[in-house]
């Protein structure tokens, strides 16, 4: 039942004017679902914030990752979809410095580490990758 509000880019290229393009288009589509939060008439209605790991790299730099982190707070859910190891750390190094709240964090294979050390709790599981990825069988 929640609004979905996607977060996305479709290029694939690099150079600096392009990349300068995306994090303009990424900032335009963060400010419209800022206002649409803003002027949303239901007081129960609730936002989830779906976002990938390639748009994520450009939002996670510094021009923009404070207004990511202010819409973010905004939603019931957020969502980081296909999202590297380090990806995951930096999401909980952000809410934890730019909230100021504790954080947590739960994984379950090597590729939650760095996330788990990050959060202010973290709790690894041992289920079936936890377990390849510790070498117990």
């Amino acid at each position: 039942g929640m609004k979905q509000i996607c977060i996305t880019t479709n290029s694939d290229t690099e150079s600096n004017d392009v990349k300068q393009a995306i994090k303009d288009n990424i900032l335009n589509q963060i400010t419209n679902a800022t206002q649409m939060i803003k002027l949303e008439k239901d007081p129960h209605a609730a936002f989830a914030l779906i976002i990938d790991g390639k748009t994520l790299t450009y939002t996670l730099e510094d021009d923009l990752k404070h207004k990511f982190l202010g819409l973010a707070v905004d939603c019931a859910s957020v969502i980081c979809c296909r999202v590297s190891p380090k990806q995951k750390a930096l999401v909980t190094r952000l809410v934890k410095e730019g909230t100021g709240k504790t954080t947590l964090a739960i994984g379950d294979g090597a590729n939650d580490v760095g996330m788990i050390q990050e959060a202010d709790i973290g709790v690894g599981i041992s289920g079936v990758e936890g377990m390849q990825v510790s070498g117990i069988h």
